[in-house]
């Protein structure tokens, strides 16, 4: 069932609008494939995945997802509400949504944004239980992408984290070396250490950070067999048999026709041994070993409150952070 905002819009001629169904699939991953190819976003969707986690969290799917037709009948506006029943305090409902540029400026962001809020409402009271938090929503914008931005301050969605894209480029007149290492460390590839020692560190290094979660040998694992896994390529402080820090690598492409660069997929640095510039030595042992197997640049991938700060500590390391994403929040109860 649409709610009134959209049937506003529909009495007004803008769009057809109806419930989400499978048969739409299809057109709707196409859709947002080249809206997200026109605005040139960082955030690439798998629609496929968004929808099978649709179907699997939400009794009802249809309740949940909502697209706008034009005249001839083809998907051009959609707005979908990914639901995490497993989720206790906050309750957490992750909006995504789309607008053909035809079709932009004509009021349908806030109808098909006040849908989605009303929907998570709808969502909440149907399965809520007496031991749940709050209610919170949240999303991501591209930070070019000023007037989606705009839109999600209007109701309150402020900036909570900001994700950013750091890359840099090899040039042979001044190849990255290998970080000298202070007295008492030792720097080794990580085929070297132990994996379960460098697990530990690594959860040493996130225990209590939000949004993380602790992880066991058998996910550990996975994480570093996984396609573009490179472990050869990927290193470990230690002192002694402990390990205090630690750069886990791949090899990433983002598309067929862009050459691939080494990333680095994990960093971390356990708490007694932070502010000596020990991520600094990873990063730099890092790009050194991309180099040497004949990969054209570095990038990682960090998420930050200060994200003035955090660019200005990569650019200090040789990066330049290109890419921004802002993830965005509100509790509505």
């Amino acid at each position: 069932m649409v709610t009134d905002p959209l049937e506003a819009l529909r009495d007004a001629g803008v769009l057809y609008w109806e419930a989400l169904r499978p048969a739409d699939y299809p057109e709707l991953s196409s859709l947002a494939a080249a809206l997200e190819h026109l605005d040139d976003t960082i955030e690439r969707h798998s629609m496929d995945e968004l929808l099978a986690s649709l179907e699997h969290d939400a009794p009802n799917p249809s309740e949940l997802g909502v697209v706008g037709r034009d005249q001839r009948g083809s998907i051009v506006a959609y707005a979908l509400d990914l639901v995490h029943p497993k989720d206790t305090s906050p309750r957490r409902v992750q909006i995504v949504g789309g607008i053909h540029p035809a079709w932009r400026d004509k009021g349908i962001g806030h109808a098909l944004l006040d849908w989605q809020l009303a929907a998570a409402r709808r969502w909440d009271y149907a399965t809520r239980r007496a031991h749940h938090g709050s209610l919170k929503v949240c999303a991501t914008a591209d930070s070019k992408l000023t007037g989606l931005r705009e839109l999600y301050e209007s109701y309150g969605l402020m900036p909570e984290t900001w994700y950013l894209d750091a890359h840099r480029s090899f040039a042979d007149a001044q190849p990255p070396k290998r970080p000298a290492v202070p007295d008492g460390i030792e720097l080794k590839a990580y085929p070297q250490v132990p994996a379960d020692a460098v697990l530990a560190a690594h959860n040493e290094a996130f225990l209590g950070r939000s949004g993380a979660v602790q992880l066991g040998p058998a996910e550990w694992h996975e994480s570093m067999t996984r396609p573009g896994s490179r472990p050869d390529l990927s290193w470990a402080l230690t002192v002694g048999e402990r390990v205090i820090g630690y750069a886990l690598n791949c090899v990433d492409a983002e598309s067929d026709d862009e050459a691939p660069e080494g990333w680095t997929d994990r960093l971390g640095v356990i708490p007694a041994w932070r502010g000596r510039g020990l991520s600094g030595v990873l990063l730099q042992a890092s790009a050194a070993s991309f180099y040497e197997a004949g990969l054209p640049g570095a990038g990682i991938g960090v998420d930050t409150e200060d994200p003035l700060a955090e660019m200005a500590r990569y650019r200090g390391l040789g990066y330049d952070a290109v890419d921004a994403l802002v993830g965005y929040s509100r509790t509505l109860h």
